[in-house]
């Protein structure tokens, strides 16, 4: 059975025992919702949504992807392949996008 003034901590604590030191608050703790950051969040997931737009356009061929090839020399029956930049930097810009959108969902679920 509780004490009749079970509304004071004090009134519970026995005086045998030590005293608990108070548990401290983890560096940057702020207590509530942190929607600014959540919504930093959700903006991150949208940045990678827009790189992963860049990348599927410009594979599918909506999107330039780079300058056009210069024309073949006259008398040249040898293709000569042309290497764009733009080949390299797709695969990593789509890495890129992913782990922005990975990184966007960890930030609205965890700030």
């Amino acid at each position: 059975m509780l004490p009749p003034d079970d509304l004071d901590p004090q009134a519970r604590y026995r005086s045998e025992l030590p005293a608990l030191p108070k548990e401290r608050t983890p560096y940057g703790y702020r207590p509530g919702w942190q929607l600014w950051e959540r919504l930093q969040g959700v903006g991150v997931i949208l940045l990678g949504f827009v790189g992963l737009l860049v990348v599927y356009g410009t594979y599918s061929g909506v999107l330039p992807s780079g300058l056009p090839p210069p024309p073949q020399p006259r008398g040249v029956l040898v293709q000569v392949p042309v290497v764009n930049a733009a080949t390299c930097v797709m695969p990593l810009l789509a890495i890129g996008s992913v782990a922005l959108i990975v990184v966007g969902f960890r930030r609205v679920l965890d700030p």
